[in-house]
């Protein structure tokens, strides 16, 4: 299980490692990489490292999450959140036709909004 800041990371450590370091848009690529991300133990390092070299602070994540705070002390199961994070990739790539990880991170928290507690 996983809190929201967490997911946000694996999320956005999938995103860039996908599509910055191996060049690769495919959903499936996605959703497996961040399946393991979830499994890392230091997300935040994992963070660090895939965002080193493109333009986003890392920061703005407390931004988005605490503007979610119904969820900020919620723990979610991956298998429950799969399709919310895959519906941010698919907006963000095909509908947005971008690989902006802001545009990502936005994306991701409309479709958690969208989500009934």
């Amino acid at each position: 299980m996983l809190y929201i800041k967490d997911i946000f990371k694996a999320c956005i450590c999938s995103f860039c490692e996908n599509i910055y370091e191996y060049n690769s848009i495919d959903e499936k690529d996605f959703t497996e990489s961040f399946k393991s991300f979830c499994n890392e133990l230091d997300l935040q390092n994992c963070l660090e490292s895939c965002t080193s070299e493109i333009f986003y602070d890392i920061q703005n994540i407390d931004n988005v999450c605490g503007s979610l705070p119904i969820y900020r002390y919620k723990c979610f199961e991956i298998s429950d959140i799969l399709d919310v994070c895959n519906n941010a990739y698919r907006n963000t790539i095909e509908k947005d036709k971008t690989i902006n990880v802001e545009a990502f991170v936005d994306n991701l928290a409309k479709e958690f909004t969208k989500i009934k507690v």
